[in-house]
């Protein structure tokens, strides 16, 4: 099974008949960057800090760039919880985000019930997803084509995003 010409590992083509776990750094690179380039227009993402070592892997990085510049409208939701840190640290996913302001949309958390959750998801419009209790951590659960199982992550994000604040302090002159 492949995802816009590239084999998928292995491990991650049993997704397809189902969820299942991902244990290893590989596996979440491999996952997140499947779920970036199965998307049609939507991304939805929820990240503390926008995940280092996974959001900026090259991979990852490379699919979303692809993801953001192709034809038609895309879009990709991102939800954050620390814009600070993330503007100091520097990712390279940041660089992407200010260059294609149209396409990333942040927000960031403001209502205290939201700041306190520890979780991290990725989805998009096909129904894929990848789900971390703990968004420190990259091992969680992950399943291809599963709407029945998206649809209530993504709900639950829509629910975040309209209490969000838009994050300016992200965008390339703070404007």
């Amino acid at each position: 099974m492949e995802t816009a010409g590239e084999p998928l590992l292995p491990e991650l083509a049993r997704l397809f008949a189902g969820a299942g776990s991902i244990d290893t750094a590989d596996q979440a690179v491999a996952i997140t960057t499947a779920l970036v380039q199965r998307a049609r227009r939507q991304l939805w993402i929820h990240s503390r800090v926008l995940d280092p070592g996974l959001l900026d892997a090259p991979p990852v990085l490379e699919a979303l760039r692809r993801f953001a510049t192709a034809r038609h409208d895309k879009q990709v939701c991102l939800i954050v919880h620390d814009a600070s840190a993330i503007a100091s640290a520097g990712s390279p996913l940041l660089g992407l985000i200010q260059r294609l302001p149209t396409v990333f949309r942040v927000r960031q958390v403001t209502d205290p019930l939201d700041r306190a959750v520890a979780s991290a998801c990725l989805l998009n419009d096909v129904g894929d997803y990848y789900f971390r209790l703990s968004g420190h951590r990259l091992d969680g659960e992950a399943g291809l084509a599963l709407p029945a199982r998206s649809r209530p992550l993504q709900d639950g994000l829509q629910r975040v995003w309209e209490r969000s604040r838009d994050c300016s302090e992200l965008r390339a002159l703070g404007l």
